[in-house]
């Protein structure tokens, strides 16, 4: 366990088209653990208009997946907290993928924050789930780091900027290396999320937040999607 000062103040950055659960089932934990844990949330995003899922909605045009879908009605929002420019000072940073991290245009200002954060003396954790560790790597703050990204996206994460200069490992879970915890893709995000919190609290806590969400969890190493997509 480690030493932390009340509130742990935890910031989850928001794209369009970012992927649910990588916001979701870390959420579901820490909505769980912040019961006994004293902690704050912030929803952060380049402004405060709501912010679409899984599909690309920006001031009410569909684009990307939704464009050509089945069904262009089935969409969902989150209302972000705070802006970049209005975010609070934070303890931890956590970053999802998705279909948006691949509009690299549309997510400049987003790798910007990133990259302006990443130094703040008082920042302890930066997080990423899923193809959020390409938004993480085109820093370039994490040159030399190991990290892992989801394995069906493998290569293209590896392809964007300063992508080439960070350690990838194809084959885990997720990656701890410093204060830069990165997990493989979607739930993977879960399984990382409740290794972190028996990292600050203890193994009695994350085994009792995974039992009550009912998680069947895999640890560090059991990565069977490497292997799926050809990556070992």
């Amino acid at each position: 366990m480690v030493n932390i000062t009340a509130p742990l103040r935890i910031g989850y950055m928001l794209f369009p088209a970012f992927t649910a659960l990588d916001v979701f089932g870390p959420l579901n934990v820490l909505n769980l653990v912040s019961i006994k844990h004293n902690m704050t949330l912030s929803l952060i995003s380049n402004d405060l208009s709501p912010v679409s899922i899984d599909r690309t909605i920006v001031n009410g045009v569909a684009g990307g997946m939704l464009a050509s879908s089945a069904s262009p009605n089935f969409t969902q929002f989150v209302l972000p907290t705070h802006t970049f420019a209005t975010a609070p000072p934070l303890d931890v940073i956590i970053v999802p993928g998705g279909a948006g991290v691949r509009d690299v245009n549309g997510t400049r200002a987003h790798v910007d924050w990133l990259s302006s954060r990443f130094d703040d003396p008082g920042l302890a954790y930066m997080m990423t789930v899923c193809t959020g560790a390409s938004l993480l790597a085109r820093t370039g703050k994490i040159a030399g780091r190991n990290a892992t990204t989801n394995k069906a996206a493998f290569n293209w994460v590896k392809s964007v900027e300063h992508a080439e200069d960070v350690n990838w490992i194809a084959k885990a879970r997720w990656v701890v290396d410093g204060n830069v915890w990165t997990s493989s893709g979607v739930s993977a995000g879960t399984d990382m999320t409740l290794s972190w919190i028996e990292h600050l609290y203890g193994k009695n806590e994350s085994e009792s937040m995974r039992v009550q969400l009912e998680w069947n969890a895999l640890n560090q190493t059991e990565d069977p999607f490497a292997a799926y997509y050809g990556l070992t």
